[in-house]
């Protein structure tokens, strides 16, 4: 089951976390609790259901000393809480005097977490830790010390790898979101960068797994022209005569295409807008609809890494234009263009930068890129 949609009973669940991802943070965690008891012998608690994949595999990695025992506490019927928390199978284990590393898969309002602490409290233990596999922290309605987190996600619906939807979907490698959650107001992406950063890459990456919409200026503006409307015949007037798309033209063709799409996505805006005057145009087209702009996110790589990858491109497509000089010559055009809007954004505090030296290669990247739409769509 490594599809990135699936079906779980009457639902559909698109991946969110790859299992590699997810075994990466495994070891890390598992790697700080070996730091951190050497020379002991913690027993693990793992809280059945959810936890039994994450215990297994976060076990192997763990080479201490140690025992592992279970217990099973219910909040969930379906895919929300009862508010009353069940004790289904108590501890059979003495922790008295001994270190205990509770291992749970999740924790959202924390009320089941703290009210296990209480019950182990009872018994002595040297000390209680807690392992989680997630974090919703939008969520966590107590306030609880948790020692070893592999990852925060938002307030979304999950199922995979243990998680469950109504007793069905634990068996995946990777975890999956609702895509109800995915699609439901969904920031807009105002996304940049130098030519070769790979803008559409990294969209159609993000169109992927949110299901988001992706404008491209220049695929929206021939597309009008092909199909001949009235927008798209006086655009081309303009082209033939060599002249440019005047903003107010050029906002018009954009609301009718972002009026067209499915709402609550988000849109993905891709070479638009390239002046303080077309983003202060688009900031009012929006607001208009009672959206805002989202957020904008500039694709940082140095100069010596796109100088490569386009000269490498130029070598496959046969490109003669696609020289050292006029690859220079467009670098220094975006810079004098795009420091201005960046600094617009940046004032209104919705620029993010995601550098190419802080993930060196295209998985990482992406990987940066998912992180920063969460964290902003939580």
């Amino acid at each position: 089951m490594n599809n990135n949609i699936i079906e779980v009973k009457d639902k559909k669940f698109a991946i969110s976390i790859p299992e590699n991802k997810i075994l990466a943070e495994v070891k890390r965690v598992a790697s700080q609790i070996n730091h951190d008891f050497q020379g002991q012998h913690p027993i693990f608690l793992a809280v059945l259901n959810g936890s039994f994949i994450f215990a297994a595999d976060l076990l192997r990695e763990v080479d201490l000393p140690c025992e592992i025992s279970f217990v099973r506490l219910a909040s969930y019927e379906g895919m929300g809480t009862t508010g009353e928390i069940r004790e289904i199978m108590g501890l059979n284990v003495d922790v008295t005097g001994r270190p205990v590393i509770v291992v749970e898969d999740i924790v959202d309002t924390g009320l089941t977490m703290a009210h296990m602490l209480e019950t182990l409290k009872r018994h002595n233990p040297s000390s209680i830790s807690i392992c989680t596999l997630l974090l919703k922290p939008g969520k966590l309605q107590v306030n609880l010390d948790i020692r070893y987190c592999c990852m925060q996600i938002p307030n979304d619906f999950i199922v995979g790898y243990g998680l469950d939807y109504d007793g069905f979907g634990r068996n995946t490698r990777d975890i999956y979101t609702l895509v109800e959650d995915k699609q439901r107001n969904m920031k807009n992406i105002i996304i940049f960068g130098a030519p070769g950063s790979g803008k559409g890459t990294y969209s159609d990456a993000i169109v992927e797994k949110y299901g988001m919409n992706h404008i491209s200026t220049g695929d929206t503006l021939r597309n009008e022209i092909k199909n001949g409307t009235e927008v798209g015949r006086v655009a081309k007037g303009l082209i033939d005569k060599g002249q440019l798309i005047p903003d107010d033209l050029m906002i018009q063709i954009l609301a009718k295409t972002y009026d067209s799409l499915p709402q609550g996505r988000g849109v993905i805006f891709d070479g638009f807008p390239r002046t303080i005057a077309q983003a202060e145009a688009l900031k009012q087209m929006l607001a208009e609809r009672g959206h805002d702009m989202g957020i904008a996110i500039d694709l940082v790589v140095e100069e010596d890494v796109l100088m490569e990858r386009l000269l490498r491109r130029a070598q496959i497509e046969g490109r003669a234009d696609d020289n050292e000089a006029t690859i220079k010559q467009r670098f220094e055009v975006y810079h004098s263009k795009t420091e201005p809007i960046l600094k617009w954004f940046e004032k209104e505090g919705m620029l993010n930068v995601v550098r190419w030296a802080d993930t060196p290669n295209k998985e990482a990247m992406i990987e940066s890129i998912f992180q920063l739409i969460d964290a902003k769509n939580a």
